[in-house]
C-alpha cells in the first residue's frame, strides 16, 4: 500500500504483526454478499477480496459457502489467515501478492471486495489498481469498496500531501497507517467512474471517545462496465 512505487507499504507487516485485527465482517459488507449473491449456487459464486488482511471477510465468504480468494501484501496478515481458516475447517485460495498487478485471469471473478485497501494507495495507484480490479470481474460483475470520506478525523500533526492526501497522521484511528488518501463524493464518481458504473455511494458514520473523533466512510457499489 505504499504511496508511490507500489501497492504495498511494509508498515502494514509491523501493523499485523503488533496488532490483533477484527475478526468479523461489517454489515455493509454482509449486506452487499447476501443481497446479490445469496439466492445462487454460492460454490460457483467467485469472490475476490483485494488486501484481505487476516481474513475477516474470507471467513465470512468461505463460512458462506462461496468460492474465495484473497490477496494481502503482508505474509503475516496471509499466514493468520490461513490459520483461522484452517481451525474453522474452512477453505479459500490466500496469495501474498500485489495488488497492482492480480496474478489472475481476466473475467475470473463475480464480485471484488475492497475493504478499506485502496484508500492506502495515490491516486495514481489507485487507478491502476481499479483497472486491475475491473480486468478480473466477469462481465457485469460487481465491486464493493469500503473507503475513508473527506470528514475522517485525521488530527492536526500530519504532512499534507495534496487536497485529501496524508502521511505520518499522529491522531486517531488512521495514526501509525503509512500513507492515507480520503476522498470526496465527486472523487468517487472521477476516479472509480474511469472503470466501473457507480451504482450507490452511501455514507458510513460515527464518534468515538465522546464525539471526539470522527470515524466516516464512504460504501461504493460499482458495475464493471
Amino acid at each position: 500500500m505504499e504511496a508511490n512505487n507500489g501497492s504495498w507499504d511494509p508498515v502494514w507487516e509491523q501493523v499485523f504483526q503488533a496488532q490483533e485485527w477484527g475478526k468479523y465482517p461489517g454489515e455493509s459488507l454482509i449486506q452487499f454478499i447476501a443481497r446479490n449473491f445469496y439466492r445462487r449456487t454460492r460454490k460457483e459464486v467467485s469472490l475476490l477480496e483485494v488486501g484481505c488482511g487476516p481474513g475477516a471477510n474470507i471467513w465470512f465468504m468461505a463460512r458462506e459457502g462461496f468460492n474465495v480468494t484473497g490477496i494481502d501484501g503482508s505474509k503475516t496478515a496471509i499466514e493468520r489467515a490461513k490459520t483461522r481458516l484452517f481451525n474453522d475447517g474452512l477453505n479459500a485460495k490466500l496469495i501474498v501478492g500485489d495488488i497492482m498487478n492480480l496474478p489472475f485471469q481476466r473475467l475470473e471473478f463475480e464480485a471484488v471486495i475492497d475493504n478499506e485497501c485502496l484508500y492506502a494507495n495515490n491516486e495514481a495507484n489507485s487507478l491502476i489498481i481499479l483497472s486491475e480490479i475491473n480486468r478480473v470481474l466477469k462481465k457485469d460483475g460487481l465491486f464493493y469498496s469500503r473507503t475513508f470520506s473527506n470528514d475522517m478525523f485525521v488530527g492536526k500533526r500530519k504532512n499534507k500531501k495534496s487536497l485529501f492526501e496524508f502521511q505520518n497522521i499522529t491522531e486517531g484511528p488512521l495514526s501509525g497507517k503509512g500513507f492515507v488518501r480520503l476522498i470526496d463524493e465527486q472523487q468517487i464518481r472521477n476516479i472509480y467512474g474511469k472503470y466501473f458504473n457507480v451504482i450507490s455511494i452511501d455514507k458510513l458514520e460515527y464518534t468515538q471517545y465522546n464525539g471526539k473523533e470522527l470515524i466516516s466512510e464512504f460504501i461504493i457499489i460499482c458495475k464493471k462496465k
